[in-house]
């Protein structure tokens, strides 16, 4: 029984200044358009403007906007400006390490 008590769970190994990132990705992955966005840009080779992306899914430049808005603060997408377009690509690294992230809570009960 002290064994037990002295072992570190899942959920222990998460400090608390982790938690405020966490909750904007997984807020940011929770939308089923903001999922088509990012399906976009990386079918478009890892990376698409806000036209590209309006026009695929065929939703109203303001709400791609806003829900691309979600995606950069929570740095799943970075930005780059090529003359008047600003080129959205996905962070495959941040990906990388949210999913990492995620596999401490899957056997916690």
């Amino acid at each position: 029984m002290l064994n037990r008590m002295n072992k570190q769970t899942p959920l222990s190994l998460i400090r608390g200044d982790q938690l405020r990132p966490a909750m904007r990705i997984l807020r940011a992955l929770a939308h089923p358009l903001r999922l088509s966005i990012i399906r976009v840009i990386h079918e478009n080779n890892g990376a698409a403007n806000v036209g590209e992306i309006f026009t695929a899914l065929n939703i109203e430049q303001s709400v791609a906007s806003q829900h691309l808005r979600v995606l950069r603060h929570a740095e799943l997408v970075k930005t780059r400006r090529d003359r008047k377009f600003i080129f959205y690509t996905l962070d495959y690294e941040r990906f990388a390490r949210t999913t990492e992230s995620l596999t401490v809570l899957k056997d916690v009960d």
